[in-house]
């Protein structure tokens, strides 16, 4: 039974964000296929996601060094293990799901955080004489974006770094399945965003089936 991880990053409520709206109807259908899959959820912007500071920078220095971890001081211990906890549960899922706007080109500034806390040499990726290879296998990943105007394609394709940022991360680790549902334009007209929203929902809800 495949397990599931829900990352939503977005400060709105649910019921005002185009993006968690469309996430949930994903997420309610897997559970009404797969009742007793485990699912778990990160809310990046309601529960503490740690930064990658001077405390963790030291913590990993050490460690590189041959310092036992055991004797890190206090707040490198708590920030290393903080971020190695995110780490884990990452590797224990079987798929992924990323509810997220696009904000000035690029994903939610906790997403970025919580994406420092995945992406971790000798967890999720390591370096080989051959360059960097991903740990992770049989990963599926599904991305849930959306936007005021229309970035996946046109004029503005080479701002779009909120998508192509994580589907070159969840590359890199690893992951070979990575599926994405764009709502664009969303600013544009109202009424079309509706319809865009309506589509968005539909993409998911069969996506749920194919997971």
């Amino acid at each position: 039974m495949k397990s599931l991880l829900y990352i939503t990053a977005n400060p709105k409520s649910e019921a005002n964000s185009t993006s968690l709206t469309v996430g949930r109807s994903l997420i309610n259908e897997y559970v009404a296929i797969h009742s007793n899959a485990p699912v778990t959820e990160i809310d990046v912007y309601r529960q503490h996601i740690p930064l990658v500071d001077e405390h963790f920078l030291s913590a990993r220095q050490k460690i590189s060094s041959g310092v036992e971890p055991v004797v890190l001081l206090p707040k490198e211990k708590d920030i290393t293990d903080q971020i190695h906890q995110l780490t884990s549960q990452f590797i224990e899922a079987d798929v992924y799901v990323f509810a997220f706007p696009l904000w000035n080109f690029g994903v939610p500034p906790l997403l970025k955080a919580y994406v420092d806390t995945i992406k971790v040499a000798r967890k999720t990726f390591r370096y080989t004489p051959d360059g960097p290879e991903g740990l992770l296998e049989n990963k599926t990943a599904v991305l849930i974006q959306s936007s005021g105007d229309v970035y996946s394609y046109g004029p503005l394709k080479e701002f779009e770094h909120g998508s192509r940022y994580l589907t070159s991360v969840l590359s890199f680790i690893g992951v070979d399945r990575i599926e994405t549902i764009y709502m664009e334009g969303m600013d544009k007209n109202k009424d079309e965003a509706q319809e865009k929203k309506h589509q968005a929902v539909t993409r998911a809800v069969e996506l749920a089936w194919a997971l």
